[in-house]
């Protein structure tokens, strides 16, 4: 067993998933128009990645154990595989008649599942490997999620760059829109099949709890635990203020602020990818708890002031804010959950990320339900019947009409877009009050006190392998 490899390998894991969100959120106006999808039915669609990961992270919570961290991660390879695939084959599909929405959801669930299956297999890896720096090793592990964002981000920017498409990969004409999101799309097969390699000729070691003897039943009475129910009604609040606005962004922000989301995706992505490799040296100053507090304090104003953009240097300032605010969000509350409830072991990490992504599933959908409703309101009954067809804003329609009424269906659509955000700011005040309280508490009690099943690390010997 090679852990440096198995570390190396469970970042570039992370890449493909990271490149599966970012290229998708890219490419949602282009699924728009390409199909005549109304936003709804694509915040439904981004959605289902979420729903894919909940549904794989709650079946491999309960046999990562006894299947092993390798049949996970091998599972996940092959609904990377087949979800990535099926969304390429989209228009071919469409052109034999099959609903090019319901492909959309159904490939977009595999990948999400994907998703789900690579969390379930690295983080219990990285807290067996790491016992002792489990929050500083997750926070080092998950800055790969925003580094394959910013990689990937920028890749498809380039590729529209070299092909002269639009906001979201869309051309003049359809063959252009379906080849340019579709060449974006098949960047995700890179790391993939890296990740594959990787881990294919490695043995695996057994989960720590596996390894110290802590019996299933001691394993699942850590999730009835009050404390770790509030923890992950606390991932639900955390997960929907990170990821739900960064997966609308480009559908946001190309209305608000006449730019493509993904630029500020690269910026906010490049600065969790630095500070999360700095979380051990913040955390030898404050406790985890501390600094989530903080964090919610910062993603409350910025993703508030991020509903208020309305250009590029506009856009950057709030997303600054908001960038400081939800970097340490995801990797340091795996990293609690694994330092306060040892016992728990892949169980209960695999929960907390259903959790959060079941929480991210409805919230997605839900932001662009709140601007398809909001924009829909705004327009003028008279507008309204003019370019608007089943439910969906007809872009041709809207130029053939005079510019003063053009003026008036813009601005619909960027006042329901600063409301999807809006609506999504308050969440992270609640998660202040939450964590502002369990810092207290910590305090009074003596100060934040990790739990140890073993005294030091365990050597490749100590970990017995799955095979």
């Amino acid at each position: 067993m090679n852990s440096r490899r198995l570390f190396v390998a469970s970042c570039v894991a992370l890449v493909a998933s990271a490149f599966s969100f970012v290229i998708r959120q890219d490419v949602l106006p282009a699924w728009g128009k390409s199909f005549d999808l109304n936003a709804t039915s694509l915040g439904v669609i981004g959605g289902m990645a979420f729903w894919g990961m909940a549904v794989a992270m709650a079946i491999g919570a309960f046999v990562c154990d006894s299947l092993g961290m390798k049949r996970m991660l091998g599972l996940a390879f092959l609904c990377h595989l087949v979800g990535t695939v099926g969304t390429l084959g989209t228009p071919y599909l469409a052109g034999m008649g099959v609903s090019p929405y319901v492909i959309l959801c159904v490939s977009t669930f595999l990948v999400g599942s994907a998703n789900g299956l690579v969390e379930i297999g690295i983080n219990p890896l990285a807290a067996t490997l790491f016992p002792l720096q489990k929050t500083h090793k997750l926070n080092v592990l998950h800055a790969w999620w925003p580094g394959g964002m910013m990689i990937g981000g920028l890749l498809a920017i380039a590729i529209s760059s070299l092909l002269g498409l639009a906001v979201g990969g869309a051309a003049k004409t359809p063959e252009g829109t379906m080849f340019g999101w579709q060449l974006k799309m098949a960047l995700i097969l890179i790391p993939m099949l890296v990740y594959g390699a990787l881990f294919l000729f490695e043995s695996f070691p057994v989960t720590e709890r596996v390894a110290s003897g802590v019996s299933t039943d001691q394993m699942l009475k850590q999730a009835l635990r009050p404390m770790f129910l509030l923890w992950a009604f606390c991932m639900l609040l955390t997960a929907s203020t990170e990821l739900a606005p960064q997966g609308m962004q480009s559908l946001v922000l190309e209305k608000t602020a006449g730019m493509n989301g993904t630029y500020v995706l690269i910026y906010t992505s490049l600065m969790m990818f630095t500070l999360r490799h700095f979380a051990g040296e913040i955390l030898h100053r404050i406790s985890p708890v501390a600094m989530l507090t903080g964090s919610s304090v910062l993603s409350a104003i910025g993703l508030y002031a991020l509903s208020f953009a309305y250009d590029f240097p506009t856009a950057i300032a709030a997303a600054t804010i908001y960038g400081l605010g939800i970097v340490y969000f995801w990797p340091t509350m795996l990293g609690v959950t694994a330092e306060r409830f040892p016992r728990g072991g892949a169980f209960v990490l695999g929960l907390m990320g259903c959790v959060g992504n079941l929480a991210i599933g409805v919230v997605q959908p839900w932001m662009g339900g709140i601007n398809h409703k909001i924009t829909m309101a705004a327009i003028p009954a008279e507008l309204s019947n003019q370019v608007v067809v089943a439910g969906v804003i007809e872009p041709g329609k809207v130029k053939a009409l005079p510019e003063a009424d053009q003026k008036v269906v813009l601005d619909a659509q960027k006042e329901g877009a600063k409301w999807s955000f809006r609506y999504v700011s308050a969440l992270p005040v609640i998660l202040i009050i939450i964590f502002g309280g369990i810092a207290l508490s910590d305090r009074a009690r003596g100060g934040y006190k990790p739990e140890h099943l073993g005294e030091k690390e365990l050597t490749p010997a100590e970990l017995a392998s799955d095979y």
